[in-house]
């Protein structure tokens, strides 16, 4: 269940190859588990962002829309932060 390698290009790798199935939550908690563990950037930050919000997708759970939405500001990257205002919008 561990993605291999904890470089941001392997997390970002992990991340593009779990499907949005529930039982890969465990998958998706380890990603951004191991994300955290790097520095902040704009890259880390939108990665953070997808996982977030993929874990919203799969749960429904608003803390996990919150953090997601937040890193997307934060990333500043447009796919990301239009990803989450259509979740938010109630698109899932």
């Amino acid at each position: 269940m561990r993605p291999n390698g904890d470089t941001l290009a392997d997390l970002a790798r992990a991340l593009r190859g779990t499907p949005l199935e529930a039982s890969q939550v465990p998958r998706f908690r380890e990603i951004v588990r191991l994300l955290h563990r790097l520095p902040p950037g704009r890259e880390r930050d939108g990665l953070l962002a997808v996982a977030y919000l993929r874990l919203y997708q799969l749960l429904g759970q608003e803390e996990d829309y919150l953090k997601g939405y937040s890193y997307a500001r934060t990333a500043k990257l447009e796919p990301v932060r239009l990803l989450g205002e259509r979740l938010g919008e109630g698109e899932r």
